[in-house]
């Protein structure tokens, strides 16, 4: 009796161990998967918080390049409008692929306004830099000096001679003052057989002055020179009759005349 009681229930036990192996394996693959779900999460929470502090650091730089223009260039109403949405992070959001859309959005926002103002920045400085180093002065400050040659066809003053005189020549005292005509950086400070002591000066883009017949030289190679600093001093060093400044204004390789860059 007791056994076919036993071999009665043992189709049930056999289902019931069946239902709890399977129930068991259920749980542990549910457990599986929630753990993997933090994970991605994690990591999705990680990539955003990066993604958050590089936006972060973006809007930080544009800020600064924003307050910069505004100070140096006074731009406080010319200022392109800020194109960068910050709004977008303040809404709620229906997971994380709609948030990435949102900061893939305010990222591009922030990288075309960023452009924007380094491309304005970039053009109001090579302005500044066009305006500062535009040759329009004079080189002997307070005009105190006279015109004994200009720029042109002449009659050399040692060989009689009609030659071509390439730049203007400017009479004065002994240790007068002359000036750079423009911003610039010193690129020669040197003795010349015919020009003797002489400065030359780079404006960029080409552009170049020379100071001969001096005296003294005031200024040093690479020396970074404002319009209007004294370089050196009058003098008559080299083939000179008297004492006297040459000045010439080159473009290139080519001597322009300086009469056309002397203020009026």
């Amino acid at each position: 009796m007791l056994l076919v009681l036993t071999l009665i229930q043992l189709p049930l036990v056999i289902y019931c161990f069946s239902q709890w192996q399977s129930a068991s394996q259920q749980r542990e693959l549910l457990s599986l998967q929630l753990a993997q779900q933090q994970r991605s999460q994690q990591q999705q929470l990680s990539r955003i918080g990066q993604r958050l502090g590089q936006l972060q650091a973006d809007l930080g730089q544009l800020t600064v390049v924003g307050q910069r223009l505004v100070q140096d260039y006074d731009l406080s109403d010319e200022l392109p409008l800020q194109r960068v949405d910050v709004n977008l992070l303040k809404r709620p959001f229906n997971g994380f692929a709609e948030l990435n859309q949102a900061l893939t959005r305010l990222s591009g926002q922030a990288k075309d306004y960023g452009l924007t103002l380094v491309a304005l920045e970039s053009l109001l400085l090579n302005l500044h830099i066009n305006e500062i180093t535009q040759i329009h002065g004079h080189p002997v400050p307070g005009h105190q000096a006279r015109m004994s040659s200009g720029f042109g066809q002449r009659r050399d003053p040692f060989t009689g001679r009609t030659r071509w005189h390439k730049g203007m020549d400017f009479s004065g005292r002994q240790g007068q003052p002359i000036a750079a005509t423009a911003a610039g950086v010193v690129s020669a400070v040197e003795y010349h057989p015919a020009f003797g002591s002489l400065v030359e000066i780079n404006h960029g883009q080409g552009w170049m002055t020379r100071y001969a017949h001096v005296d003294t030289q005031l200024v040093q190679v690479g020396e970074r020179v404002e319009a209007g600093q004294h370089i050196a001093l009058m003098g008559r060093t080299g083939r000179a009759t008297g004492v006297h400044l040459h000045y010439e204004v080159l473009k290139g390789s080519k001597q322009l005349d300086p009469a056309r860059f002397l203020p009026h």
